[in-house]
């Protein structure tokens, strides 16, 4: 009797259908997610792919299908390889230029010219728009490179309440980084663990309803997409 009260709770525990195991595994997935990330943005130019890959996995975890994370993770990122990098180029050094002409505005030039930060802002956030919508879609869709970025920015437009929810949400992590050094500490130690792929997986969820109503598919539960 005793064996049977010890052990029994124990098999329950462990039985891959345990609620306590499904987290388990959910999280250890998104950890690895993560750590995959993590080692393919090192070279900084490949990124773009790696956003690709990050969030074809995320997708499918929406969607409802749990499969092999480093497989999937890394077939997309070498499916996508070339055209991620270019996209990513493109994308990241008119976010530099921009940025560069808002510091230049804001400390180099007098406090009469500030208005021209107006129209740098805009094409900012066009720029950033067409960052959070345009690797998510080339891990959905087969587009080129200028099919993504037009539908990207329509995906942007058609859904402005979305890509102000995640552009706020990631200014916010950057300029709490930016101005406190406890915070940038705590939240680049997140990121190296588990913040990156627990972000994308979150925007992916809002993401994936967006694509599903942009494609006019029908929004199926996850024990459906299976």
């Amino acid at each position: 009797m005793l064996f049977r009260e010890v052990f029994l709770p124990m098999n329950k525990l462990f039985n891959p259908d345990n609620p306590v195991m499904i987290l388990l595994s959910r999280i250890f997935d998104l950890i690895l997610l993560n750590a995959c990330f993590v080692i393919t943005c090192l070279p900084v130019f490949t990124i773009g792919p790696a956003l690709c890959a990050l969030y074809n996995v995320a997708l499918k975890m929406a969607d409802g299908d749990f499969g092999d994370t480093a497989q999937n993770y890394f077939s997309s990122f070498k499916r996508n390889f070339k055209q991620g990098v270019i996209l990513w180029l493109v994308l990241f050094g008119l976010c530099a230029f921009f940025s560069a002409d808002l510091y230049v505005i804001f400390f180099k030039l007098p406090l009469s010219l500030r208005p021209l930060q107006i129209p740098v802002w805009i094409l900012l956030f066009i720029t950033i728009s067409a960052v959070l919508y345009s690797f998510p879609m080339m891990a959905r869709y087969e587009q080129n490179n200028l099919q993504l970025v037009k539908n990207s920015l329509l995906m942007g437009l058609g859904n402005l309440p979305l890509t102000i929810f995640m552009t706020v949400i990631l200014g916010v992590i950057a300029d709490l980084s930016i101005h406190n050094g406890s915070l940038l500490i705590l939240f680049f130690s997140i990121g190296l663990f588990i913040g990156c792929a627990l972000l994308a997986r979150i925007f992916s969820v809002f993401l994936r309803r967006a694509f599903m109503k942009a494609s006019g598919e029908p929004d199926k539960g996850p024990d459906e997409m299976k």
